[in-house]
């Protein structure tokens, strides 16, 4: 066989899995998780929980999202759960709850994992194809998995994060959700990494109650997620390194200028996943801060020529207003990253141009800055939400701006007011001045 023809059959093989993808990507499903809203098919997600009521809580409205939208759902119960159990649970959230039990399947997790006490992958994964291939068959929209994992051993842990691994690859093209929950007592830091690094997202469950839980169970929490972050964040960045690194080897080669789009626009999706690293970091890491006595009016002088670049360059107009105002104590790369994420969500609010108003004066005994735009408004549902993580109506937006913005403030103790509406969107964000009460 010629090359030219293998590189043409190769090119169909990936033009067929990549339309296959964009059209599963392109529907999107209810989660039926509070922090994550739609889903995509093909969706491999894990939750960390403390107890069976958590897990039971999670399953009820995952399951109501599913039963709802006519997908074909599966529990997998951990032996401390009973299907009758599981039943009552369910029965106790979802209205109507009678009409979806011929479109419930509800299975000990020795009857689907384990054949006499031996785990294979290859097996799970042709069973949950043929599960889908029915569900579709009988008219349901896909599949909807509540997986289960308490009863992995040491010696199955190796083949579980193999089989975790491929059917994170294998549900790219089938019409699956799939959540997975892992009781989070049980595994180490390390354990987790590896979990979490085989699933598209992860979120942790838990019934603590934040007025009794103690300060350092908090911070031990905290930690664990940070380093979570850090540990992912550096798995992922070296392999896109070296395959920038390639990409660029290869886009200097004249026998490949024809190709040379392609290059640029994989180096550009390359860049952008590294962007949301950094912002996710940001979100979950606690970093050291260098904490002085500032003027904010300093700060926005010294940023300004950026801002400005970047307004001529969106056709907005630029208005900086700085009164006399009193000093705080801040880190100014926090500040900096405040004032410019803000100015950022403002100029795509004006897509075709507009005002962006900065201003800095004294409320009482409060330093005020406030940044407004003349855009189109923020609607009512991402206003009442706004500051949770991912939550955004950008098309190409991560949705950790705000919210990691939100989180510099609040280590100030700086509150925050939003005004919204059609004409527009004001922040307002008093600090504790020098010398005053917090």
């Amino acid at each position: 066989m010629s090359k030219k023809k293998i590189i043409d059959e190769s090119k169909s093989r990936f033009t067929g899995i990549e339309q296959t993808r964009t059209a599963l990507f392109r529907e999107l499903r209810k989660a039926g998780i509070c922090y994550i809203k739609d889903i995509p098919w093909g969706t491999h997600l894990c939750v960390f929980y403390e107890t069976d009521r958590d897990l039971i809580d999670i399953a009820a409205q995952y399951f109501r999202a599913g039963l709802e939208n006519n997908e074909y759902c599966v529990w997998i119960v951990p032996e401390s759960i009973s299907p009758a159990v599981a039943v009552s649970s369910l029965q106790k959230v979802i209205p109507n709850f009678a009409l979806y039990l011929q479109q419930l399947e509800i299975l000990k997790f020795s009857e689907f994992y384990l054949n006499n006490g031996n785990f294979n992958r290859d097996n799970i994964l042709s069973m949950w194809e043929k599960k889908v291939a029915a569900a579709l068959a009988e008219g349901y929209e896909g599949l909807r998995v509540l997986g289960c994992t308490s009863w992995v051993k040491k010696k199955h842990w190796q083949v579980f994060m193999e089989y975790e691994a491929a059917i994170n690859k294998a549900l790219a093209t089938l019409q699956i959700i799939g959540l997975c929950p892992y009781p989070l007592v049980k595994y180490s830091k390390h354990e987790m990494l590896e979990i979490v690094s085989n699933h598209n997202f992860a979120f942790l469950k838990s019934r603590f109650d934040e007025n009794t839980i103690t300060d350092l169970a908090k911070y031990e929490r905290i930690e664990l997620v940070g380093k979570m972050a850090a540990g992912i964040a550096h798995e992922i960045r070296n392999p896109m390194t070296a395959v920038k690194g390639f990409i660029q080897l290869l886009q200097s080669k004249k026998e490949l200028a024809d190709y040379n789009d392609y290059f640029s626009l994989m180096i550009d999706e390359l860049d952008r996943a590294n962007d949301i690293i950094t912002e996710y970091l940001s979100l979950a890491r606690e970093k050291a801060k260098d904490i002085k006595e500032h003027n904010l009016n300093d700060i926005l002088r010294a940023i300004y020529p950026l801002l400005q670049a970047t307004a001529v360059r969106e056709n907005v107009d630029l208005v900086l207003s700085t009164g006399v105002i009193k000093d705080v104590y801040v880190d100014a790369k926090d500040v900096r990253q405040v004032i410019l994420n803000l100015a950022r969500n403002a100029l795509e609010a004006m897509p075709g141009g507009g005002i962006l108003a900065i201003k800095t004066y004294m409320a009482s005994d409060k330093v005020v800055l406030e940044v407004s735009d003349t855009g189109c408004g923020i609607p009512q549902e991402i206003l009442d939400n706004l500051g949770k993580p991912f939550l955004t109506t950008k098309e190409n937006g991560t949705g950790l701006g705000l919210p990691v913005s939100m989180k510099i403030l609040d280590s100030y103790n700086a509150s925050v007011n939003i005004k919204s509406s059609s004409d527009g969107t004001t922040f307002i964000i008093y600090f504790p001045s020098k010398g005053s009460d917090v």
